[in-house]
């Protein structure tokens, strides 16, 4: 029982979630994902079955695409809509150009510092448990690449991303560093990941695609 399966992961379900489900119901099986996903996020996580988790590493590191909705004007502490607002900003007149140039600098190798509120071991502890607990995060800039970036502004307010970017890429980040480039603030209202390598959304199975059918799946 060796296989790689494209799920498409609700809303509200953790990436961890997903990998106990399958757990419970085959038990004695190695089984995990390459690639955490937010809870408020949806979209394609691959689950590795069986020897194919010996190739986690290969699978993480694969190129992948999300799109993004980001509210403008309003920052919370997490970066996207589970947090609490923080802090409100008028939003001043965005030009196609001020568009343009923001676009333009934000592809290629960049360096970004992950959100508090990201799975990023401290100490053996991922930085969200001491974020939510108050404590003092202090995360370092890593280097990473935005290989596409398409950025299209609805009603002033709302701002739509298309992303492709290399591994270790924090959306919520990215919306929030952007949002700054234009003049103001803003949070994820709602992501989805599309593509990891060749698996995209288009192909990825539901949760009850794999209840119904999980025997024929797992091969």
């Amino acid at each position: 029982m060796d296989c790689i399966l494209n799920i498409n992961k609700p809303v509200g379900w953790t990436s961890f979630d997903v990998v106990s489900w399958l757990k419970h119901r085959r038990r004695n099986v190695k089984i995990g994902h390459a690639g955490t996903l937010d809870p408020f996020a949806n979209g394609v996580l691959l689950l590795l079955v069986g020897e194919a988790t010996k190739r986690t590493a290969e699978f993480v590191n694969l190129e992948k695409e999300y799109i993004a909705a980001v509210a403008l004007g309003i920052e919370t502490d997490t970066l996207d809509v589970t947090g609490k607002i923080t802090a409100e900003q008028k939003i001043g007149q965005i030009s196609a150009y001020h568009l343009e140039d923001t676009r333009k600098n934000f592809l290629g190798y960049i360096m970004q510092k992950p959100s508090a509120f990201s799975a990023v071991k401290i100490g053996g502890q991922r930085a969200y448990r001491f974020a939510r607990k108050n404590e003092p995060v202090e995360l370092k800039a890593r280097r990473i690449f935005i290989s596409r970036l398409d950025m299209n502004l609805v009603d002033d307010n709302e701002l739509f991303l298309t992303v492709t970017c290399s591994k270790g890429t924090y959306i919520r980040t990215l919306a929030y560093d952007i949002a700054r480039a234009l003049g103001t603030v803003g949070f994820v209202r709602s992501l989805t990941r599309t593509r990891i390598g060749d698996f995209t959304l288009d192909s990825s199975k539901s949760m009850n695609d794999l209840e119904t059918n999980l025997d024929q799946l797992l091969f």
